[in-house]
């Protein structure tokens, strides 16, 4: 036992008497893209004092290359494009001349041009006087043409405002003036802009007290959330709405078994009779 110790005592006094070696640690310099370098004072604790380097990539920047603004596109459908929205502002027939001048359209540097304007379906083309006109859904000149129109369609109820943009450059003011004068409704967007026009028949136009009206726009609809509170105050039920059964929600009926009938023939028995042949005699 006293060997045990003297030998234990000897190997940790050899061991006491090693050299230490201290780790090197080698510091990358840091780069002009490189983020910040932490050294020992503002090393992260957690990491046992050791030294934490952060790196950040540059970004780079894309370029993308953007067309210059030329005004009009080169293609031919471009200009066949532009060439048909000018005339759609224009209420009179256009000479070359004319779309040259008012347009900057060149149909003679481009026969290709004149002749797909000559054939195009929205596009009226006079052989006489050679001259290109905008070809609309409805023929509207003027106001009352506009008023006319309306009291044609009467019978099918309101008309589009989108459907009559294109027939006529000057449809917003007439639509205000007739608004103004009473002879057609117009039923708005949220913005203000015509969205459905009517014609005003004037048999319907009944004279309404003072006080009538001032009751009728001193109602207030609720809101939708307060709707049904409102309802049933007033002794009223608001609609249910139920929703419809789809082609899944439909029970699966139960097959019917069918008992059919078949037709036995024992050919080969035919002429025996069992009571006869087969009886025990006794």
């Amino acid at each position: 036992m006293s060997h045990f110790k003297s030998a234990t005592s000897e190997f940790k006094k050899r061991l006491a008497d090693q050299p230490i070696i201290k780790r090197a640690v080698v510091q990358p310099i840091a780069s002009q893209n490189e983020g910040p370098l932490y050294t020992g004072s503002n090393a992260n604790p957690n990491n046992n004092g050791l030294q934490v380097f952060k790196t950040s990539k540059k970004k780079k920047t894309e370029v993308y290359s953007q067309p210059q603004d030329t005004g009009t596109g080169k293609h031919i459908n471009s200009l066949l494009l532009n060439a048909i929205n000018f005339l759609k502002t224009e209420d009179e027939p256009q000479t070359v001349e004319d779309l040259k001048r008012k347009g900057n359209i060149d149909l003679d540097a481009k026969p290709e041009l004149y002749q797909l304007l000559k054939s195009n379906d929205k596009v009226s083309f006079d052989e006489r006087d050679a001259t290109f006109a905008y070809k609309p859904t409805y023929q509207i000149k003027s106001k009352e043409d506009l008023f006319a129109m309306l009291e044609k369609k009467k019978s099918e109820g309101g008309m589009d405002y989108k459907e009559l943009k294109d027939s006529y450059s000057k449809l917003p003011q007439a639509v205000e003036e007739l608004a103004a004068e009473g002879r057609i409704l117009v039923v708005r967007n949220k913005d203000g802009n015509p969205r459905v026009l009517f014609w005003n028949d004037q048999r319907y136009n009944t004279a309404m007290e003072p006080e009538f009206r001032d009751i009728w726009h001193g109602l207030v609809v609720p809101d939708e959330i307060d709707l049904p509170k409102e309802l049933e105050k007033a002794g009223l039920t608001h609609m249910q709405v139920f929703d419809k059964k789809g082609p899944g929600d439909l029970p699966k009926r139960k097959p019917v078994r069918r008992n059919r009938k078949m037709k036995i023939t024992n050919t080969h028995m035919k002429g025996l009779d069992l009571t006869k042949d087969f009886v025990l005699q006794k």
